[in-house]
Formats: C-alpha cells, sequence, structure tokens
C-alpha cells in the first residue's frame, strides 16, 4: 500500500503535456497557452486623453480656481478615434473625448466637471499640473514585455489582453481526451426504473464532470457488467485515449475483476491501494501514452481520488504551472480523532465572518454518502493516528469558494 503523497508523485512522474495546438483567440477562453505571449507594440501606441474634457497647456491655468477662472479659447473638437494637425497655443484648448490622443502642444487635460463653457470660450474652474489626466505611451504594456506566460490559464481578462494585442491565434495546449467506464452488474442508467439490489450509475457522470471542471474532454463509454468479455471490450476502446478511467471492481472481491482484466489489456500496474480514506482501493496504471486508473466504486471514493489524483494528471498534461487548490487557515469546530493508520479526507465546510474562518465536518464520514460532498466546500486532510481538537487551527483545502 502506497501513501497518498507518494501514489500523486507516481502519477506526476508519468503524466506527460500534451502537444499545443493553434486555435483562434476568440475559442482560447478556458485553455491553457503553450507558449509565451509578448506585445508587439506600446499600448497605447500614443499618448491619448484619460477623462473627457479640455486639452490645455498647464501654465496656462497655474493657480487657477473657482474664485479665480481663466477663460480659454476652443479652437478645435477631438473625439476618441480621430487625430488633429492643430496645435494648441497659448489662451487656446481643444474640447477632447477619453482615448484621443493629445494634440500638439498640450500637456493636460481639464475635465469637463471643472469648466463651464460658453460658446466657442471655458472657462477653466480648477488647475491641473503637467500630464495630468493623461495617459502616456506604453503605460500599459511595452512593447517587447512578456505579458502572459505558458502554462497561464486563460479567463475573460487574458482573452481581452490577446484582443488588444491584435493576437488573432495562440498556441494553447491540446485537452485530454478522457475516457470513463463505470462497472457492476447492479449498476443501471439513470431513466430506468430500478430492480431490488440496483443503484442508478452517479459515478461516471460526476467524474466526466470533473474532468470538464479542470480543461479535460469526457467521453462516457457506459456501463460495464462484471462479465471479463464484456469489461474488456469496453477497456480496449478505452486506451486508445489519453487517460482511462473506471470506477468500481478494483478491490478484492470475487466480482472485482478489473485489475486483472487491466493487467491482460496489456497495462502495466504501477501501483495498487493507497492508504487514505476514502479511497483505499485505486489502481493506476499506463500503457503505451494511456495513463489508467482504477477508482473505487463509492461515489465519494472516486470523486476524492479523481481529485487527490486524476486532477493533478490532467492540469499537468495541459500545461499548467500549479495544480494546488487554494487553501485557507481555519479553526476546526469539533473535536475529531482518526484512529487509522491511512491518512482521512475530512469532508468540511468553511464558513466566514468577521474575516474568522471556521469549519465543522459533516456527520457522517461513510464512503457512501454521496450528499456529503454535495454539501462540503472543502477538505481537511488528517494524518493516520492524529487529532484535531476544538478550536485547533487547520489548512483547508477548497474544492469550491463558494461560501
Amino acid at each position: 500500500m502506497i501513501s497518498l503523497k507518494e501514489a500523486r508523485k507516481k502519477v506526476l512522474s508519468v503524466a506527460s503535456i500534451l502537444n499545443p495546438e493553434e486555435v483562434k483567440f476568440t475559442f482560447s477562453l478556458g485553455r491553457i497557452l503553450a507558449e509565451d505571449i509578448y506585445s508587439s507594440f506600446d499600448i497605447p501606441e500614443f499618448n491619448r486623453a484619460a477623462m473627457d474634457g479640455y486639452a490645455v497647456i498647464s501654465k496656462d491655468v497655474t493657480n487657477t480656481s473657482f474664485q479665480n477662472p481663466v477663460t480659454l479659447k476652443i479652437i478645435a473638437d477631438l473625439p476618441a478615434g480621430k487625430t488633429t494637425k492643430i496645435k494648441i497655443g497659448n489662451g487656446c484648448c481643444i474640447r477632447i473625448m477619453t482615448g484621443a490622443p493629445m494634440p500638439g502642444g498640450a500637456d493636460a487635460v481639464v475635465m469637463f466637471e471643472d469648466t463651464k463653457e460658453i460658446k466657442n470660450y471655458v472657462r477653466i474652474l480648477r488647475s491641473v499640473n503637467a500630464q495630468e489626466n493623461v495617459a502616456f505611451a506604453g503605460e500599459d504594456v511595452k512593447k517587447g514585455e512578456l505579458i502572459l506566460k505558458k502554462g497561464s490559464f486563460i479567463r475573460a481578462p487574458q482573452l481581452a489582453m490577446l484582443a488588444a494585442l491584435n493576437r488573432t491565434k495562440v498556441k494553447v495546449t491540446r485537452r485530454p481526451r478522457v475516457a470513463v467506464i463505470s462497472t457492476g452488474d447492479e449498476i443501471v442508467e439513470p431513466g430506468v426504473k430500478l430492480k431490488t439490489g440496483q443503484i442508478y450509475d452517479s459515478n461516471s457522470y460526476g467524474l466526466c464532470s470533473q474532468v470538464l471542471e479542470c480543461g479535460g474532454k469526457s467521453y462516457r463509454l457506459g456501463i460495464a457488467k462484471d462479465n471479463e468479455k464484456i469489461l474488456s471490450k469496453k477497456i480496449l476502446e478505452g486506451l486508445k485515449f489519453d487517460i482511462l478511467l473506471l470506477s468500481g471492481g478494483v478491490s478484492e472481491g470475487v466480482y472485482d475483476i478489473v485489475v486483472n482484466v487491466l493487467k491482460d489489456a496489456g497495462v502495466k500496474m504501477l501501483f495498487w491501494k493507497v492508504a487514505v480514506k476514502p479511497g483505499k482501493p485505486t489502481f493506476f496504471g499506463k500503457r503505451d501514452k494511456t495513463l489508467v486508473f482504477g477508482l473505487p466504486g463509492y461515489p465519494v471514493s472516486s470523486m476524492l481520488n479523481f481529485e487527490n489524483l486524476v486532477r493533478p494528471a490532467i492540469l499537468k498534461m495541459l500545461g499548467r504551472n500549479d495544480w494546488q487548490r487554494f487553501k485557507v487557515r481555519a479553526n476546526f469546530e469539533e473535536l475529531i480523532r482518526n484512529n487509522g493508520d491511512r491518512t482521512n479526507l475530512i469532508r468540511v465546510k468553511l464558513t466566514g465572518e468577521n474575516e474568522r474562518y471556521c469549519v465543522i465536518p459533516f456527520p457522517s464520514q461513510k464512503s457512501g454518502i454521496l450528499k456529503s460532498l454535495v454539501w462540503a466546500n472543502g477538505i481537511v486532510v488528517l494524518p493516520a493516528r492524529k487529532e484535531i481538537k476544538k478550536g485547533e487551527e487547520v489548512l483547508v483545502e477548497l474544492l469550491n469558494v463558494e461560501f
């Protein structure tokens, strides 16, 4: 039996970054950059007005105030997207809109709110300093600057930056293709009337959703009954993908045939059984370039071991710079003990009030209680033979940030 830490290390050691592919930047949202992005020009490319107002020579309005205004002649209008060859001289100004290039001679902008316009003249009611309300060339981005690093996750701001840089195409890492199979004679599809002893297949739907959440492409291959011939056919189909996930049938019962069928299919076993609760009966192996995970049959066990083992592999294959979940410190609200010899993954709910975070465990930590994952928003790792005292500060790994 291998520790959870060593199991994850083993998985990450054999997972490899997938090849890049070029896509239109409009389709890059949620993808991982496979190249560094440098700017080929300054943003903005010219000095421009940062506010609507009047472009002025700052010395013309020195010591200006509401009680001591200065009147300037308006000699032109300059909207955004236009330019002018008119150069401002003393005693003159140009009405200018945000984003318009600064006209020659002007070194500041007086906002509309600090003026009063009278026909072709404007009364300036406040002084401004040189360069006030002016955005300078390269103020946002400088030519040659590294803007987005390889391995970055493309969210809305990153996509907007690609547009601003005129990067209409971008290289991203190919998304891992992940096949998912549920096993067991007792498993049936949702929508079918249950017979005594049967349960609905929740595992494959949960696992496919987890694959999508972390950036992979999931392919549900359906249910394989406890029959070696049927299971072998499904496995051979699944081995055509980057990752194959199976749930159930990986323990040591009479009907737990997954491990033997995987070996017969040429899958090299790298570990079997992990010292973690829930999730002990977990298999990991590889055939050619395909990673193979045999996850437990209980939904909680399979989804948590996906979180701890499969998710890091997918993120590495995507080229992500990090795979760890965000963690916060909080006070545990109850006494809890781990008297066993396996690391316990405690499903908890994190709450916060007045800048103080606290966590409470779900009442039942049994592997079959799927409701505990619906309720929880975090995990606390409790090592073997250890306890957490009431009020003790713990590290919480967030499954989501909606708390």
